[in-house]
C-alpha cells in the first residue's frame, strides 16, 4: 500500500494525463547559453528531476519578447530558433513519462535597458520599479497591449511546436509585465486596463484568451497568481477569486499559486524559519470560491505534508521547488518511502541568490547542482585507504564521497560529535531547520560505510599507525580573538562561538564587536522575546565597522534577521570602531565622535574566523599526498565547504 495515494494519484488536464501531483515550479538557474536558447546543461538539470519521477516540470521563465529582455541570463522564446532546444528538453523528458511545460514572461518594469540596446523598458504605468530604480518605464499604448497579445501567443505556439506538453502564463508577484498589470500597487492606469481588479485583469485575460484560441484544443493553459500581496494595498485573494473565474471562462485548465510579491522577497521565497505549506491558509480562501484546479507553492519539502495538503482538499497538486534542487530524486525516494535518504532543503535560500545575481545556480547541500563534473559519484580505480581529518561539512562530504567510491575511509574527529561550525549554524533562532541537513550528511557517512573516530584528535603518530594512501585535512577554523581586545583587561572576554554553544553565558550589558551573520545571530539569540523576569532590562549593543550590518547576506534571510533586530531591545552602531576597551566599557568611534558604554559586563568578539591547518604541514612529511579543503584553506561558507569535500574525494 503506497504511504501517499494522494501524490501518487495522476490528474488530467485536457489531452495531459500527468503521472503524480509532484510538479517543479519554475527557478532560474542561469544555466542558458549567451544567446538565451536551450543549454545541454539545463537539459542535465531537468532530466535528473525527470529521471527523479517528477510528474510535471516547468520551465525557468522563459522571455516571449527579445528587444526587453528581463535580464541577460534569460531563457529565451521569442525566436523560432530556438524551438529546437525546447524540442530537445521536451524529448528528453518524455523518456520517464514526465510532462514538461514552459513559463512564458515579459520583463516589464524590471526589464533592463543597458542589456536591451537602450530600449527603455514597459510597464502599465510609468512609476520606476524598486529593482530598477534609476529608469522609469515607458506607460503601454491600446496598440503595445495588442501587440505584446500576439507575442505571448507567438511564444505558445513555439512551445507547442517543440512538443512541449503546456505553458504557464506569469502574472504572479507584482512582477513583470502582466504581474504589474494586475498589481494594485503598481497599475495606477485610469483606462479599461486600470482601476479595479475587473480593468487590471484585463490584459492578462485577453492574453490567455488569445493563447487558447490559438494552440490545439488538447493543449493545456495554466498562470501563475500570487493569492495575496501580503502588503498594504495589495491584491487580494478575494480579487483573485474574480481574476480566476475570468480566466476559467476563456478557456484557462488550471492556476499555480504563489503568494507575495517582489517588493517583500521573503513572502515569495521564504527562508528557514518560515511554516511549512505557509500558502495554504491563503489558497482555502480560493478553494471555497472556484471550481478550477490548482497547486500551490511555498516550502512543502515533505511528502506527508504534501499528501495531507491534496487529502484535505486544500489544493490539486503540490509544487515542490527547492527540495528538487538539493536532491533530484526527491519524488522517487518519496514516494519509495526512503525520505530519510532524501538530501535535505535547510532553506538557506543560497540557490535563489547565486541565480539572482547571474551566476550559476549553487546549492549548499548539492555541490553537483552547479558543475556537473561533481554531480557522477563513480568507483574509483584504485581503492585506497584515506584518512579525513575533522567532520565539519567538507570532511563529511569528502568523507561519504570516497566511501561511496569504495575507498576505506576513516574520519577523525576530536570532539565527542560530527558537525563542526554546522552545529553552530542551526542553534540561533529559527534556524532549526539547517539540523536537518547536518543530520543528513552524517547519516550518509555512517550508510557510506566510514568508520568514525569520535574523540580522538588526529596526530602525525596516528594517522601514521592507520598509514593512508592520502589524507584529506578539513580541520575548519577558529573565532578571531585579537591579542588587543583580549589584552585589554576587561573582566569577561568570549567568542561568539561559546556564546552559541552555550560555553559561556552572556551577562546584562553585553556589547557583541562585529555585526556579519554570527554578531547578528548572536544579538538576537541572547535577546530576550519578551519582558520576562527582569531579562528585558538587558542591554545589547552591536558595533559594526561597515556601513551596514551582514552585508555579505543577499538573501531574504538577513531580511526577517533585520526586522527581528529592529523588534528587541538590541542597539545598533554602524560605521562604529572600537578604540579602547577597559575593565568594564567599550569606546567607539563614529562619526568623528567618541563614544564610551559604561558598566559592560560582557565582550562578545564575532569578527570572524581565521583557518586551522598547523596539522597539515607535519602530515606533508610523511610523504603522502595531503589535501587541506574547506575552512582549514580559507574560510568560506558551507556552500564552499561542501563542494570542497565533493572535489576533492572524486580526484582520488
Amino acid at each position: 500500500m503506497s504511504l501517499y495515494p494522494n501524490l501518487e494519484k495522476p490528474i488530467t488536464f485536457r489531452g495531459m494525463t500527468v503521472k503524480n501531483r509532484v510538479f517543479l515550479p519554475p527557478m532560474k538557474t542561469n544555466y542558458i547559453k549567451a544567446d538565451h536558447s536551450m543549454s545541454e546543461d539545463i537539459i542535465q538539470y531537468y532530466e535528473d528531476m525527470a529521471k527523479g519521477g517528477i510528474g510535471l516540470i516547468t520551465t525557468e521563465a522563459a522571455e516571449v519578447d527579445g528587444e526587453h529582455l528581463y535580464d541577460a541570463t534569460i531563457l529565451g522564446i521569442y525566436d523560432d530558433s530556438q524551438i529546437p532546444g525546447f524540442k530537445k528538453l521536451a524529448d528528453a523528458l518524455h523518456k520517464y513519462g514526465t510532462k514538461l511545460s514552459v513559463q512564458l514572461i515579459q520583463g516589464g518594469p524590471f526589464a533592463n535597458s543597458q542589456i536591451n540596446g537602450g530600449r527603455m523598458p514597459l510597464s502599465c504605468t510609468p512609476i520606476a520599479h524598486v529593482w530598477n530604480p534609476l529608469e522609469t518605464p515607458i506607460e503601454m499604448t491600446k496598440d503595445d497591449i495588442a501587440r505584446y497579445v500576439q507575442k505571448y501567443v507567438d511564444a505558445a505556439l513555439r512551445a507547442q511546436k517543440a512538443g512541449c506538453d503546456a505553458i504557464e502564463i506569469h502574472a504572479a508577484h507584482g512582477h513583470a509585465l502582466l504581474g504589474s498589470f494586475l498589481s494594485s500597487v503598481v497599475n495606477h492606469r485610469t483606462d479599461e486596463y486600470g482601476g479595479t481588479i475587473m480593468g487590471r485583469s484585463k490584459f492578462l485575460v485577453e492574453v490567455c484568451k488569445a493563447v487558447r484560441g490559438a494552440v490545439r484544443e488538447d493543449f493545456p493553459i495554466s498562470v501563475r497568481l500570487s493569492v495575496d500581496d501580503c502588503e498594504e494595498g495589495g491584491t487580494t485573494a478575494e480579487d483573485n477569486i474574480f481574476v480566476i473565474r475570468q480566466l476559467e471562462s476563456v478557456g484557462v485548465d488550471y492556476v499555480h499559486f504563489s503568494n507575495g510579491t517582489l517588493y517583500d522577497v521573503g513572502t515569495l521565497l521564504p527562508p528557514t524559519g518560515k511554516p511549512r505549506a505557509l500558502n495554504a491558509p491563503y489558497s482555502d480562501i480560493i478553494r471555497k470560491a472556484v471550481k478550477m484546479p490548482f497547486g500551490v507553492v511555498g516550502r512543502i519539502k515533505e511528502p506527508w505534508v504534501a499528501d495531507l495538503m491534496i487529502e484535505q482538499g486544500r489544493m490539486d497538486f503540490v509544487y515542490i521547488g527547492r527540495a528538487h534542487i538539493s536532491d533530484p530524486e526527491w519524488t522517487r525516494k518519496s514516494l519509495d518511502g526512503r525520505f530519510d535518504e532524501v538530501r535535505p532543503c535547510i532553506g538557506c535560500l543560497h540557490c535563489l541568490a547565486t541565480s539572482a545575481l547571474g551566476i550559476t545556480m549553487q546549492c549548499t547541500m548539492n555541490p553537483g547542482i552547479a558543475d556537473y563534473t561533481l554531480k557522477k559519484i563513480e568507483s574509483a580505480e584504485n581503492e585506497k585507504t584515506i584518512a579525513v581529518i575533522g567532520g565539519g561539512p567538507a570532511g563529511l562530504e569528502a568523507a561519504a564521497t570516497a566511501a561511496k567510491r569504495g575507498h576505506r575511509v576513516v574520519l577523525f574527529e576530536k570532539a565527542s560529535k560530527l558537525g563542526g561550525q554546522f552545529i553552530l549554524a542551526n542553534l540561533p533562532p529559527v534556524k532549526q531547520e539547517l539540523s536537518c541537513g547536518l543530520k543528513w550528511m552524517i547519516d550518509e557517512v555512517e550508510r557510506a560505510g566510514v568508520e568514525v573516530r569520535l574523540n580522538t584528535e588526529a596526530t602525525v603518530e596516528t594517522v601514521q599507525e592507520l598509514n593512508p594512501d592520502e589524507i584529506i585535512v578539513a580541520t575548519g577554523a577558529k573565532p578571531v580573538m585579537p591579542d588587543w581586545i583580549m589584552n585589554s583587561g576587561h573582566k569577561n572576554i568570549i567568542s561568539a562561538w561559546d556564546v552559541l554553544a552555550g560555553k559561556a553565558p552572556a551577562g546584562m550589558n553585553a556589547v557583541i564587536i562585529g555585526g556579519g551573520s554570527v554578531g547578528c545571530e548572536v544579538a538576537e539569540f541572547i535577546s530576550p522575546k519578551h519582558d520576562y523576569r527582569g531579562l528585558a532590562d538587558r542591554r545589547i549593543t552591536i558595533l559594526e565597522m561597515l556601513p551596514n550590518l551582514d552585508m555579505g547576506d543577499a538573501t531574504a534571510n538577513r531580511d526577517y534577521l533585520m526586522a527581528r533586530i529592529q523588534s528587541k531591545p538590541i542597539d545598533v552602531h554602524c560605521g562604529a570602531k572600537v578604540t579602547a576597551i577597559t575593565g568594564d566599557s567599550v569606546s567607539y568611534e563614529q562619526n568623528g565622535e567618541t563614544n564610551v558604554i559604561a558598566d559592560v559586563d560582557t565582550v562578545i568578539v564575532a569578527m570572524g574566523s581565521k583557518s586551522v591547518n598547523e596539522l597539515s604541514a607535519e602530515l606533508e612529511k610523511l610523504g603522502k599526498p595531503v589535501h587541506v579543503i574547506g575552512d582549514a584553506a580559507s574560510i568560506g561558507k558551507i556552500v564552499n565547504a561542501t563542494e570542497a569535500g565533493r572535489r576533492v574525494a572524486l580526484g582520488i
